[in-house]
């Protein structure tokens, strides 16, 4: 399951991206308010959570690119849809869901060996809802790649990623990488061209 914390992190920001170059636009993640207090039932949502995960997030020992790369080796020809850094609960891991001829398939990669922990198939692309089915049809239909959107994020907010997954809105697929850069989070959406235009 998706970090919570990155969920109720992430915010919305579009940019136009071109096949030759990429401009990304930068948006800064807002802290909890500290007249907040954190939710009893949702422990994942602490100031002190999100401390701890990030100070995890910053000792590891494998990049977000290596855990990727290792996942798609799993599957040859896939092309990663989502990654996050899971460093809650034991061994800090990265979740890699990679989509390969209408399966996805969700493997942990430990943060300190780049080895493959597990590697099951979590879904068929008939099982998702309509939303997340459009978003896969719309990866498969450009040139940018998973690897690709991390690198430019982690440019743009000089910093190290800590997630990316896909969003779609108003029929454009659009990549949501979080990266932290410094003692903050930043978030950088990057808007594909399709491969038809270029």
């Amino acid at each position: 399951m998706r970090s919570k914390l990155l969920l109720s992190l992430m915010l919305s920001c579009w940019t136009a991206l071109t096949p030759v170059a990429a401009m990304a636009r930068v948006t800064d993640i807002q802290p909890q308010s500290t007249t907040e207090a954190p939710s009893a039932t949702d422990p994942a949502l602490s100031q002190a959570t999100i401390d701890l995960e990030l100070d995890r997030f910053r000792r590891t020992e494998v990049s977000l690119h290596q855990a990727l790369r290792v996942a798609e080796k799993l599957h040859p020809g896939s092309k990663t849809a989502d990654i996050s850094f899971e460093g809650g609960l034991g061994a800090p891991v990265y979740k890699v869901r990679t989509l390969l001829k209408g399966q996805i398939w969700e493997s942990d990669i430990d943060c300190a060996t780049a080895k493959v922990l597990s590697s099951v198939l979590f879904s068929t692309v008939q099982g998702l809802n309509e939303g997340d089915r459009t978003s896969l049809a719309a990866l498969n239909g450009i040139a940018l790649r998973m690897s690709d959107a991390i690198r430019i994020a982690e440019r743009s907010a000089a910093g190290k990623a800590i997630s990316g997954g896909l969003i779609t809105k108003d029929g454009k697929l659009a990549f949501i990488i979080v990266v932290v850069s410094g003692k903050d989070l930043k978030q950088v959406t990057l808007e594909p061209t399709s491969l038809r235009r270029r």
